[in-house]
């Protein structure tokens, strides 16, 4: 668990949670429309309420009619995690 509910996350404790790049078996989610704000928000939710390793890059893609728009991709080393993510993570739900 998060240092928040009272036990310490070794991988956070050696600052090794959030990785540079990602690797191929991360289940991912891709989000558009974020402004620096919002990024810096979704990191720390994933901080304060996750356990394993995370990656989060920016990367450009294919939206609506095709139009190339910058999106940002997160990935988590436990699927569960993914799922915990689009389902808690209310800056996500706020967007809308």
């Amino acid at each position: 668990m998060a240092l928040v509910r009272g036990k310490v996350n070794a991988l956070a404790l050696l600052e090794m949670r959030k990785l540079k790049r990602m690797p191929p078996n991360f289940a991912k989610i891709t989000l558009r429309d974020l402004d620096r704000l919002d990024f810096r928000l979704i990191e720390l939710w994933i901080l304060q309420n996750l356990d394993s390793r995370f990656c989060i890059r920016k990367n450009t893609g294919l939206v609506d009619d095709n139009k190339m728009t910058t999106v940002y991709e997160v990935g988590f080393e436990d699927p569960k995690e993914l799922t915990m993510f689009s389902l808690g993570c209310q800056i996500l739900h706020n967007r809308r």
